[in-house]
């Protein structure tokens, strides 16, 4: 304390009601106040900052007595007796002696405590300060270490990627520089030349943008060339019959047409037969319900209960009657459209249970070599499996149409329908009911994982050459949407097993991996397609948030060739279908210029394919 805070009390100040000791004492204390004031001047910490003593009369406190800890309002310490005189000393006008705000004797609260110190932690403090300052510089620093990691990871993938584009150009140009290819006449090089890149040489041009819906929830198209109809999933307009269903859009004259009503809850898939030009689409719900719709009638055929949620959905192309549902516990349901009952067997994955998001059927092949066998391609959010199809021996009985009903509801087997059949027997009055052979069996099934690692969300395929695109969402190790061309392979595993078709397997050859954004939003889906029946040529088309469109690239070559980028599609209203389609007239029959749908939660977009030429 200094001068300027140092109030010395007269004897007149003093309150008569205190006894002559308390009085006595006081006196005392001012008297060695006195005496060591000159010499308390000289040193660093006062005698009003030492905590253990009264700020007025600088006598240390007691914990009983009229000398007892106290405080007033504001908080600071002092004894009794000396607070209590110095108020009552200044009447209405009292202040604090340290802080000199109002105090009155009501604002007198004792505190009881032995032994009162105060612990300086100013160098804790701040010693704490400074270490949360380095945990964050710490945590910055170990997340850009990760980030720099996952580019460097990047960055040596396609490292690796080109240096094996150049060893495989630099081996072909060594090869054409000592084996010279012969000369052709110049029509047949023009010609051959023309046919090679004239899938190249234009671009995808839009030709119409369609609102389908001004809430959104459109999630999935499925195209129909032989009918010029292209169905796209989206949410009932109407308030009284709430769902989802399908619009019908006219390919030819780029107009929407009816809507049809299917499903209580969002549609996860649709599917045409690739050859069986009935008009029958199928379509899975979260409703868990498979259902078959006639484009022809606009009317459901026919709804089968699954039990639980349907994610996906296929034929088996070319059987018509065979189809299949990926379910989100995992199994994939196998169904007859001429058994109404429910599914002939159930599929399961060993040891995974996530939900089958994406079904590609591959039909058997003797003239693919590398994997002439057919079966099921089932991708799940972490897994990608090949179900392999071997189908049973079967055996025909002939037994009355209305007992082989029965057997198919019991037995739930395949059916084999003769031409020329009659109605059947439903009120049982025919004596003689019609003879249907019955197939006793179904197709076997087994499972071979392929070594494709990442979450996939989306799953594409051409069954003729066995090509099939997966698409993987950005990861901490691969920080990029990844759309990876593989090629799948059957072969010969090492096996004891003297029977040749227990060492079959199956896996994956990759052919390209084709790199788009950093962020993805929705779970989108690409489309691997041929850009004409005539052609072998590959498109691969997969959304990409970050360029708000759809990139397209080569798969013979993995580079890029376009960017489509849709009015109104940004990276907060992604494209999340594509559809490829043509259309077909009476008079020319399918029109060989490549078009391409793309879908986003309100607007459908149509392009065409067109050359300097067209």
């Amino acid at each position: 304390m200094n001068e300027a805070e140092y109030i010395p009390i007269s004897d007149s100040d003093s309150d008569s009601s205190l006894s002559d000791d308390v009085r006595n004492d006081f006196k005392h204390s001012r008297k060695e106040v006195d005496n060591d004031w000159e010499q308390n001047k000289t040193t660093n910490t006062t005698i009003g900052e030492d905590s253990e003593n009264c700020p007025i009369c600088f006598e240390p406190w007691t914990s009983t007595g009229p000398h007892k800890l106290c405080c007033l309002r504001c908080g600071h310490l002092f004894g009794h007796s000396c607070v209590l005189r110095w108020i009552r000393s200044q009447g209405k006008q009292a202040r604090c002696p340290q802080c000199n705000s109002r105090a009155c004797v009501k604002d007198i609260r004792y505190i009881y405590t032995r032994n009162l110190r105060v612990l300086d932690t100013s160098e804790r403090d701040r010693a704490l300060a400074d270490l949360a300052v380095e945990r964050a510089a710490r945590r910055k620093a170990e997340q850009d270490a990760a980030e720099h990691k996952a580019k460097y990871q990047l960055l040596q993938v396609e490292l690796n990627q080109l240096r094996d584009e150049f060893h495989s150009v630099r081996a072909v140009s060594q090869i054409l520089g000592r084996n010279p290819i012969p000369t052709k006449p110049a029509t047949q090089a023009s010609s051959l030349e023309q046919t090679q890149t004239s899938a190249y040489r234009g671009q995808y041009e839009l030709m119409k943008s369609i609102l389908l819906s001004n809430t959104g929830n459109c999630r999935v198209m499925a195209s129909c060339d032989y009918l010029n109809a292209l169905c796209v999933s989206q949410p009932s307009s109407n308030p009284i019959f709430r769902g989802f269903g399908i619009r019908k859009i006219n390919t030819i004259d780029q107009r929407p047409l009816k809507y049809i009503h299917l499903h209580g809850q969002p549609i996860r898939d649709v599917s045409f037969h690739p050859d069986a030009q009935d008009g029958i689409l199928i379509s899975a719900s979260l409703d868990k319900t498979l259902r078959l719709t006639s484009l022809l009638t606009d009317q459901v055929v026919q709804t089968y209960q699954c039990p639980s949620p349907v994610w996906s959905c296929c034929w088996a192309s070319p059987n018509p009657h065979r189809l299949f549902a990926g379910c989100s516990n995992g199994t994939v349901q196998v169904f007859d459209i001429r058994v109404t009952s429910g599914p002939l067997i159930t599929l399961s994955i060993p040891d995974n249970f996530s939900p089958v998001i994406g079904l590609q059927y591959v039909p058997q092949s003797d003239e693919h070599t590398l994997c002439p066998g057919g079966g099921l391609l089932v991708g799940q959010l972490s897994k990608i499996t090949f179900m392999s199809e071997e189908p049973d021996t079967t055996i025909s009985s002939n037994v009355p149409a209305v007992e082989a009903a029965t057997e198919v509801v019991d037995n739930r087997s395949n059916i084999s329908v003769t031409e020329g059949r009659v109605s059947p027997d439903l009120f049982r009055t025919n004596s003689n009911p019609p003879i249907t052979p019955v197939l006793q069996s179904t197709p076997t099934y087994s499972s071979y994982g392929l070594p494709l690692e990442g979450s996939l969300v989306s799953l594409s395929l051409v069954p003729d050459s066995r090509h099939f695109l997966a698409s993987y969402r950005p990861s901490h190790r691969l920080p990029r949407v990844r759309h990876v061309l593989a090629e799948l392979l059957r072969e010969e595993a090492p096996s004891s097993s003297e029977i040749p078709g227990d060492r079959l397997s199956y896996t994956c050859r990759e052919v390209h991996n084709l790199w788009a954004g950093d962020r993805m939003k929705m779970l989108t889906r690409a489309r691997l397609f041929k850009t004409s029946a005539a052609d072998n040529t590959l498109l691969a088309v997969a959304g990409c948030e970050n360029a708000g469109g759809v990139l397209v690239w080569r798969c013979d070559t993995g580079m890029r060739i376009q960017t489509i980028q849709p009015p109104d599609t940004t990276a907060e209203n992604p494209l999340i279908d594509i559809c490829p389609y043509s259309t077909t007239s009476p008079t020319i029959g399918f029109s060989d210029r490549p078009m391409l749908a793309l879908l986003s939660e309100r607007t459908l977009h149509l392009y065409r394919w067109t050359t300097a030429d067209s």
